[in-house]
């Protein structure tokens, strides 16, 4: 939970509605945050799921670290999806 997230939580425990909360503070969105298609703050929801990866590749991911190779894989396909590489000739 972040800073907003937690001070709106106080608030609404201290019944103060939402849209009394002064949030001038809180940082206004640009055209360029949109375009990227994520925020700062933003943590898109995750999904468990099973894949099954050819060795080689498994290696390639963990020779880094065992611990974060999900993550590494996940930020491979963001940054493919973000790039516009075509998925559909492979």
């Amino acid at each position: 939970m972040n800073d907003l997230e937690k001070f709106i939580t106080k608030c609404e425990k201290n019944g103060k509605p939402y849209d009394k909360i002064n949030l001038t503070d809180a940082p206004e969105l640009t055209d360029e945050d949109f375009e990227n298609g994520y925020f700062k703050y933003f943590r898109p929801p995750k999904k468990t799921v099973t894949i099954r990866l050819d060795i080689d590749n498994l290696h390639w991911l963990q020779s880094v670290g065992k611990k974060d190779y999900q993550t590494r894989l996940n930020g491979a396909l963001r940054w493919a999806r973000l790039n516009d590489c075509p998925i559909a000739n492979i």
